[in-house]
C-alpha cells in the first residue's frame, strides 16, 4: 500500500466493484475521459476480475486516508520495460471528492512507484484539451504538455483535441540495473 496524507493507494477490494461500474457509467464522467459508451455488467466483471492478471498494467484503488472509502482508481497501462515506458490514467468517482486534492496525491504516488518500484523512465498521458483542470493538475504533479492531437476526441457531441502530456524520471533517481535487480530477486 502506498500512502500519502490524505489517501492511499492499494488493492480493490470485491466490494469496490459496484462503486466502480457506476464510475464508469455516468455519463458527465465518461465525457471526462471520452465518449459515451455504456459498460454491461458481464464485460465489466470479466474487467474487474482481471486487473491482476495483465503483467502491462498496475491498477490501484485511492482511497480516503481517514475512512479508507473508495475514491477513485488510478491506472498504469501500457507499461513497456524495455523502453521503460508506461500511459497512466485517474478517475476520482464523486463529484463532491473533486477539487479537493486526492487527484494530486494519487498522481505523486503513482508517479513515484513508477520510478521507484517499476523503473521506469517515462510516464504518458492523454487528456482533452477542453479540460483545462486536469491538464493543470497534471502540470503540478511533473507532467509537461508534449503535444496536441488536433480533433482527435470526440465528447457530447463534439470534436475535441487531445493533449499528449509526458514526465521524465527526476535525475536524482538513478535507474535500477539489471545486476542491481538480480540481487534483490
Amino acid at each position: 500500500m502506498l500512502i500519502g496524507q490524505k489517501i492511499c493507494l492499494g488493492p480493490f477490494l470485491s466490494g469496490d466493484s459496484t462503486a466502480m461500474f457506476n464510475w464508469l457509467n455516468t455519463l458527465t464522467l465518461a465525457h471526462l475521459n471520452g465518449s459515451y459508451r455504456p459498460n454491461d455488467q458481464m464485460s465489466f466483471d470479466r474487467w474487474f476480475s482481471s486487473f491482476g492478471d495483465d503483467r502491462s498494467r498496475v491498477m490501484f484503488a485511492i482511497r480516503n486516508q481517514g475512512d479508507l472509502r473508495l475514491l477513485g482508481y488510478v491506472q498504469i497501462a501500457n507499461i513497456h520495460p524495455v523502453c521503460r515506458t508506461c500511459e497512466m490514467g485517474i478517475l476520482i468517482g464523486d463529484t463532491t471528492d473533486h477539487g479537493q486534492g486526492f487527484g494530486t496525491e494519487a498522481l505523486q504516488l503513482a508517479l513515484c512507484h513508477c520510478w521507484n518500484d517499476l523503473n521506469l523512465n517515462r510516464v504518458t498521458l492523454y487528456v482533452h484539451g477542453d479540460n483545462p483542470c486536469a491538464v493543470h493538475v497534471y502540470g503540478k504533479v511533473g507532467f509537461a504538455e508534449e503535444g496536441r492531437m488536433r480533433d482527435a476526441g470526440y465528447v457530447d457531441g463534439r470534436v475535441v483535441d487531445v493533449v499528449v502530456m509526458g514526465a521524465l524520471r527526476p535525475t536524482g533517481i538513478q535507474p535500477i540495473t539489471s545486476s542491481q535487480q538480480r540481487r534483490s530477486e
